[in-house]
């Protein structure tokens, strides 16, 4: 099997030098005090994902041969910042994620992105403050997938940054309203193409509902909601088109952790179709089939991997088996 690239060894601790001040645990979520900051991270215990790597098999065998699948989990941040004294409580990710990918067909490319974030642990990748990554994070994970398919990639330096200040995401509600974390807000920067591109948003059953040309929700709350800046959210289907001339299309297959990633394929792809393994109501053999798909990404956080999630790709496989899917705004 093509694994590619394999986590060498255990994180390294990014901040070394560092004393871990206040340590709680509350409601499975981890509240720690690193580098003058508190970070509010959930507990990672694993999982076999058998459900996942059962659902990608079958669809291996149901698409096109020439169709590439990839599967690209994203760690959760314990992975990185979880104190020496915690990490009997956290599983290693990049182990669980190898150990999924093992069951995988042959055929399907695996790509582990543990090693890639690592090398960056000490740059702002993850929130602190919300159980997502920071886009800074998603950039370098889809600059590992660009590496890994063959495809051009623009530099970051290419991108127009902005900035929500006083952002306090999830990590708020998650911990029981931690004031330890409500007054220890972060920046969310997130960074726009530079290249011409048309996004074009459907329903979940594929019915068109606006030509935004955009890929970023305006009137977004940036003190609260920051993350839903990227596609407005998770409850639609996305089409952007880009002046690429590669001769590939992807489709990117995510849960929340895969809205971030996709303004960093504008450079790299002719086309690229987001859905959501949560929602989406067409078949996704047919939507594959009928939409040219090239190549297909699974991006979703080790908890849909292993989780009920990562098991409703099995549905997406199944329903409306069959049918045609046809763009209603080609």
């Amino acid at each position: 099997m093509d694994a590619v690239p394999a986590n060498p060894g255990p994180t390294a601790d990014p901040f070394p030098n560092q004393e871990v001040e206040g340590k709680d645990i509350i409601e499975n979520i981890m509240i720690i005090k690193q580098d003058g900051h508190w970070r509010g991270m959930e507990m990672f215990a694993g999982g076999n994902g058998d459900a996942y790597a059962s659902a990608l098999n079958n669809l291996r065998q149901k698409v096109d041969p020439s169709v590439n699948i990839w599967s690209m989990p994203a760690p959760l941040p314990c992975q990185f910042y979880t104190p020496e004294e915690y990490k009997e409580y956290v599983a290693d990710q990049s182990q669980c994620f190898d150990r999924i990918h093992q069951k995988l067909d042959p055929a399907i490319k695996p790509l582990n992105i543990c090693s890639a974030l690592s090398a960056h642990s000490g740059e702002p990748i993850y929130c602190r403050t919300d159980h997502h990554w920071q886009p800074l994070g998603a950039y370098y994970a889809a600059q590992a997938f660009a590496q890994a398919a063959g495809v051009s990639f623009d530099d970051i330096s290419t991108y127009t940054p902005g900035k929500f200040e006083g952002f306090v995401g999830s990590m708020y509600g998650f911990s029981g309203q931690s004031a330890k974390i409500l007054n220890d807000s972060e920046e969310f920067t997130y960074y726009t193409p530079s290249k011409p591109y048309d996004a074009v948003y459907y329903d979940t059953a594929f019915n068109f509902q606006w030509d935004e040309d955009n890929l970023f929700a305006e009137g977004v709350d940036g003190t609260s909601d920051a993350y839903s800046y990227f596609l407005g959210g998770d409850q639609y289907i996305v089409k952007v088109t880009t002046q690429n001339t590669t001769g590939r299309t992807l489709l990117v297959m995510k849960d929340s952790y895969g809205n971030a990633t996709i303004p960093y394929y504008v450079g790299s792809f002719d086309k690229i179709f987001v859905a959501d393994i949560r929602y989406m109501e067409r078949n996704l053999v047919s939507f594959i089939r009928d939409m040219g798909i090239t190549d297909v990404v699974f991006t979703v956080s080790a908890f849909s991997l292993v989780g009920e999630n990562g098991a409703n790709i099995a549905n997406l496989i199944s329903q409306n088996a069959g049918e045609t899917v046809t763009d209603p705004h080609p």
